[in-house]
């Protein structure tokens, strides 16, 4: 069962340390979100402003970067920009889901030439993902909602790849039943991992390893490391 830390938690959410926190608990796999700033660029964060995460509310699209220093982290530590994740983890496997249109072609920029054999690349817009498959053919991604739901259903979309996808996907959805043992096998016949998010629970997590999954994705994996 692979662990993914959901957003460098129980650390400080999208920080270096908090990924470096994770990293020495043994954690190999990140989940994080990018927006972009005013200047262009790529930062960790799920939010498209800074309310939640500091004592001021800034939209980062209206910020240079240097200006969304001026508004720590709960009060004391940097925004991170992707490329520092990947620079300072080089061998983590990275969950990168695109929050905003803007950032997309900075992203794709950004990944010419790297090495993004450990990235999986995803988000709730079909046509940011489609972009991503679309320069990059061989680049893992998630699928997207209507994927899910067409797996769901037992209907290999058209978009779907073998080998080319993980599942990252909540429990349920907007009432429905997502993750069941007919789903997992069905993702597991098209050689796609299942990767259930947000799982912050010992009996939840045996649950969900008993159908099958890969992992989950987590805000407290001292935790869940136990009951493995």
């Amino acid at each position: 069962m692979i662990i993914w830390t959901h957003r460098g938690n129980p650390g400080v959410e999208n920080t270096l340390e908090g990924f470096k926190q994770a990293w020495g608990a043994g954690i190999r796999h990140f989940e994080t979100d990018i927006h972009l700033t005013k200047d262009g660029v790529i930062v960790l964060s799920h939010d498209p402003d800074t309310s939640r995460l500091s004592t001021s509310s800034q939209l980062i699209n209206e910020l240079t970067f240097d200006e969304l220093q001026q508004f720590p982290v709960e009060g004391s530590h940097s925004w991170a920009r992707l490329e520092d994740l990947i620079d300072a983890f080089p061998e983590a496997h990275i969950s990168i889901d695109l929050k905003c249109d803007e950032v997309v072609i900075p992203f794709t920029e950004f990944a010419k030439g790297k090495n993004y054999s450990r990235w999986v690349v995803g988000s709730f817009s079909t046509s940011r993902v489609q972009h991503i498959r679309n320069h990059f053919p061989d680049l893992l991604t998630a699928l997207t909602p209507r994927e899910v739901l067409f797996m769901l259903l037992g209907i290999k979309h058209s978009g779907i790849k073998d080998g080319l996808h993980y599942a990252m996907v909540p429990p349920t959805m907007k009432g429905i039943r997502i993750v069941t043992k007919r789903f997992v096998k069905r993702c597991h016949k098209f050689n796609i991992k299942v990767f259930v998010w947000t799982i912050n629970s010992k009996d939840e997590l045996r649950k969900l390893s008993k159908i099958g999954v890969d992992g989950v994705v987590s805000d407290v994996f001292p935790h869940l490391l136990e009951a493995k």
